[in-house]
């Protein structure tokens, strides 16, 4: 009797063992999987998720506006500076080529006229080449003697013009006389602003229209 209750007590506190190893290794191994989950779930929170673009986030570039183009273009317009061309005189008329034409070439017997400045009655250094040509003419035609007209441009009144013109003239006789041609061949006379050699209404024109002519007598 006392052998069978020691062997039923036996078994009893094997299938104890048994039962509590069973239920042991099944906490733990709920334990690691909680463990596991757990860990799972903070590596997924330590991570930064990646952002979701979506279709109506993404940026779209839209062409200026037609106003804003115009304004844009016309700044740089402005900003581009002008260039100005130089200064374009305009060409000569075939009057004013022609009135020229007849005062520069000299005539048959080679006496060529002299120019004044504006206002002005005193002999140019250009001028003084041409008398020296004109006296050595004069000099060598025996029996001729030289008319010296004054001229004046338009600009004045016509009583200053002629006492400006009779002034040109006698300069450029001083000077013959002065190249040793006698004062009684060397004649003067003013016309003022009456006899033009150019009818042109500017400098291009008055220029030539301001001298002394020489005519053979």
């Amino acid at each position: 009797m006392i052998r069978s209750l020691s062997r039923t007590f036996l078994y009893l506190w094997t299938a104890l063992s048994l039962s509590g190893l069973i239920l042991g290794g099944a906490g733990c191994a709920n334990k690691h999987l909680s463990s596991s989950a757990g860990d799972q779930s903070m590596t997924t929170k330590g991570q930064t998720p990646a952002e979701t673009v979506l279709p109506d986030r993404i940026a779209s570039i839209e062409p200026p506006a037609e106003s804003d183009l115009s304004r844009t273009q016309e700044t740089r317009t402005n900003q581009i500076p002008s260039q100005t061309p130089e200064s374009i005189l305009p060409s000569e008329s075939p009057a004013l080529l022609q009135d020229r034409a007849s005062v520069m070439i000299p005539d048959s017997t080679g006496l060529r006229d002299i120019y004044f400045d504006f206002d002005q009655y005193r002999i140019r250094p250009d001028a003084q080449a041409v008398l020296e040509r004109n006296g050595q003419w004069i000099r060598n035609a025996f029996g001729k003697s030289l008319l010296i007209e004054g001229h004046c441009d338009e600009r004045g009144t016509l009583a200053y013009n002629l006492v400006l013109g009779e002034k040109r003239a006698k300069s450029a006789k001083q000077y013959l006389e002065n190249l040793g041609i006698p004062s009684s061949r060397l004649h003067t006379t003013s016309y003022g602003e009456v006899k033009p050699a150019c009818n042109e209404h500017n400098e291009g024109c008055w220029r030539y229209n301001r001298r002394a002519h020489f005519v053979v007598q």
